[in-house]
């Protein structure tokens, strides 16, 4: 008997030391009134939630940043997972229309009771937070392994094992009436009283003309309309700048004057049975930067496709191209029909952001292969006068047959299919044997300086644009920020169609891995065109040096296959510098400014660092010092996915404050490898470069500094080493993640970021926040 009770002892201490502590009733200050969502709920969300979960990256996919987002609830799935096969898509507003489906597609609630309990899991995560403030460790919601629990059991034993991690997320807790206002909302059963598609009567206008543009049912315009969608699907439409309203053009059963209701597919460029409209459709989610391109349409922009599509003469008569994705995947040949005059003349009229949408779409992050590209480079491009694919009426099609994309093998290729298309670089020989040909024959001296493309004259700085990679997120800008670049590209026509098709229109982030690969293979080889573009500005002496300084290694220089042409260039050179000669004349050409801060002029001087700083151009002046190489040792320590983007507001004592970006670009040796990037890195080239107002989507850390603290801190940038009196010193400046004022300070950057841009504003991404949290 006694061994018994022993045993049972046993067993009851060992289930008690095993189990897990209960979840224990939420707490608030519940409000006696009716909670709105629109008015209440739904800033509080866009404050304090959107900055992490808006998009594919959100934890969990839990969406945050629309209703619908909501009651969707969560998902186990890693967007971003290698995968054997393709996944099917789950796009919020496409791939489902309703709760009920959503649960089919393997989402949980955060909002429905769960079992034995009147609370949700929203409630609880919210009560947690509130329960436990303190942020203790590293929070990086991208890289940690979350549950993304489903009920009860799992919420319990992940709170058992993480008690500091509830909601907002490695971030300080809800204000006491943030918290009780959510609570209320969620306990009243988190009622929606958003009200859908309120436009304006300008925008209802536009729309109807637009509308009537694109379902024409002339095959010219069935044609037209169908080329300028694949190119704007992605597209955040302004119809009117001051209305804050944004539209998406979507394929819809529907036609004008009923409920647009979009029929989802992979691609744009797939078929669908049966007739369908062109619609404009109110986007109701919350704006975040990451995912906002915007694209201005207007009664000008209307009278512009008329004028390139419509009007002009079509020299084949038109007829409705296939929607056989192994052929519609390349717009080079599915539109061969329309003037490839009026094809990139449409393109160049909104460059900025047909290259924006390399880096910002479709998964939310910029491109998932972002070390295909250095830190910062500058694109120029060709001039439709002098584009032989513009000018030749036979070399573009003759050649269609060599610009081949991997897309055309779908979202889910075979090993067999993706082994052939990395080994098979004899299209790309032939295409730059056969461009090398032509271009000699057109122009026996080489290419000259008008060859250029001066930018739209109705819009500044979009003859040369600059793209800054910030790790695995980038951003482009119109201008040539920052110093001469490592390297430049001169993208043409068909350079410029083939990206965007592989990497906009024909990437599928559901897509198995082989998919992924061979659209970042394939990028390798554009990156090359590119460069080899620019390279027939330079004296053919001169490329095959510049190409192998590039690409350092013998590993890289193998993978790297550059045909250099035989070509002379039109263009005087009176040193040996030739890229840097090159870049003096650009800028005189297209009367490009030098950016201020960060090209760094021959006979430069180093400027010391000042005891007191009465002047914008004596602040700016330091910050020049310091984007030059190895100037500072802090960029050897900070210089990875959590510490490469910094904004920093400098408080004047006159009032007025200062926002400027910090970017560290890192110095690759090479970018033509998959794997082991770290190893191709050299810290001692890496340089900073400091903006004037605001870059990228993702900080990695807000920075204060007081006018009378900027001697001080400039000394600490230049100065500084891996040591805890300067890591403390830097606390004085740098916002901690854990820091009690957190919120405070990101409503002003974000305020500020609205005010200094608010067509392109769009709510920061916080995922990539600096990830310790300190207690200070």
């Amino acid at each position: 008997m006694k061994l018994q009770i022993l045993i049972l002892t046993l067993f009851i201490i060992l289930f008690t030391a095993c189990s897990t502590k209960p979840l224990d009733p939420v707490q608030f200050d519940e409000l006696q009134r009716e909670i709105s969502f629109i008015n209440d709920i739904k800033p509080i969300l866009d404050k304090r939630c959107v900055s992490c979960h808006s998009c594919y990256n959100s934890p969990c996919q839990l969406k945050l940043s629309s209703f619908e987002g909501i009651q969707r609830g969560s998902s186990k799935k890693n967007i971003y997972e290698n995968r054997m096969s393709a996944d099917n898509p789950t796009r919020l507003f496409v791939d489902a229309v309703n709760e009920k489906q959503w649960r089919g597609k393997g989402f949980s609630s955060v909002l429905d009771s769960m079992d034995e309990s009147n609370e949700s899991i929203m409630m609880q995560y919210l009560f947690q937070k509130n329960k436990n403030p303190l942020n203790i460790g590293k929070y990086s919601p991208e890289k940690d392994e979350l549950t993304c629990v489903k009920d009860k059991d799992e919420l319990t034993d992940f709170f058992d094992e993480n008690p500091h991690k509830g909601m907002p997320y490695g971030f300080p807790a809800l204000k006491k009436q943030e918290y009780n206002l959510l609570m209320t909302w969620l306990k009243q059963g988190a009622i929606d009283d958003t009200q859908k598609d309120i436009s304006t009567n300008l925008e209802k206008e536009q729309i109807k003309k637009f509308e009537d543009f694109f379902n024409n049912q002339n095959i010219k315009y069935q044609v037209s309309a169908r080329y300028i969608y694949e190119h704007l699907f992605l597209a955040h439409i302004s119809f009117e700048d001051t209305s804050g309203n944004f539209y998406e053009l979507i394929r819809s059963k529907t036609p004008t004057g009923e409920k647009p209701q979009v029929i989802p597919t992979r691609f744009p460029y797939e078929g669908i049975n049966g007739r369908f409209y062109y619609r404009f459709q109110k986007i109701e989610s919350t704006i975040v930067h990451k995912t906002h391109m915007v694209y201005k349409l207007n009664d000008e922009k209307l009278k512009r496709y008329n004028e390139l599509f419509i009007e002009t003469n079509w020299e084949r008569k038109a007829f409705l191209p296939t929607y056989d994705t192994n052929i519609s995947a390349n717009a080079l040949r599915t539109f061969e029909q329309i003037p490839v005059n009026s094809r990139y003349q449409f393109l160049l009229d909104d460059v900025h952001y047909i290259i924006m949408t390399f880096i910002r779409g479709p998964v939310c992050k910029g491109q998932i292969a972002l070390n295909v590209i250095q830190d910062q480079f500058w694109v120029m491009f060709l001039d439709p006068k002098y584009d032989l694919s513009v000018q030749d009426k036979f070399f573009l099609h003759d050649n269609i047959a060599n610009l081949s994309i991997p897309n055309e093998y779908g979202e889910d290729p075979s090993l067999y299919k993706t082994f052939k298309a990395l080994d098979n670089y004899e299209l790309a020989k032939k295409y730059e044997t056969n461009k090398a040909q032509i271009y000699k024959q057109y122009y026996p001296k080489g290419l000259f300086m008008d060859a250029i493309w001066k930018g739209n004259p109705n819009q500044e700085n979009d003859s040369i644009l600059t793209i800054y990679r910030h790790f695995d997120s980038a951003s482009v800008h119109k201008g040539a920020l920052g110093d001469i670049p490592k390297t430049l590209w001169v993208i043409d026509y068909p350079l410029l169609e083939r990206i965007y098709y592989s990497l906009v229109a024909g990437f599928d982030v559901f897509g198995n891995t082989a998919h992924q690969l061979l659209v970042r293979t394939h990028m390798d080889r554009l990156r090359i065109e590119g460069e080899s573009n620019f390279l027939e500005f330079l004296p053919k002496k001169s490329r095959i040096d510049y190409f192998d300084s590039w690409y350092e290694g013998w590993l890289a220089q193998y993978l790297s296959v550059y045909i250099p042409s035989n070509n002379d260039v039109d263009i005087s050179y009176k040193t040996t510098d030739y890229k840097k000669e090159f870049v003096q004349k650009l800028f005189a050409y297209t009367n490009t400014k030098k950016d201020s801060i960060n090209f760094i002029e021959d006979g430069y001087k180093k400027t010391p660092i000042k005891n007191i700083y009465n002047s914008k151009e004596e602040i700016e002046e330091s910050f020049k010092t310091l984007t030059l190489p190895n100037s500072s040792e802090l960029i050897k320590n900070f210089n990875d996915a959590d510490s490469n983007l910094a904004y920093i507001k400098i408080e004047l004592n006159s009032g007025e404050n200062l926002v400027y970006t910090l970017v560290i670009n890192r110095w690759h040796k090479n970018v033509a490898l998959l794997f082991d990037e770290e190893s191709r890195l050299d810290s001692s080239k890496d340089r900073i470069n400091v903006i004037k107002g605001f870059i990228g989507s993702y900080p990695n850390a807000f920075v204060i500094v007081k006018q009378n603290q900027l001697s001080d801190f400039f000394n600490l940038l230049q100065n500084y080493h891996d040591n805890d009196i300067h890591n403390k010193r830097l606390l004085n400046y740098v916002v901690n993640r854990a820091n009690p004022n957190f919120w405070e300070i990101f409503d002003w950057f974000d305020k500020e970021f609205k005010k200094q841009d608010s067509l392109q504003y769009g709510l920061f991404d916080l995922n990539k926040y600096i990830s310790q949290a300190i207690e200070q």
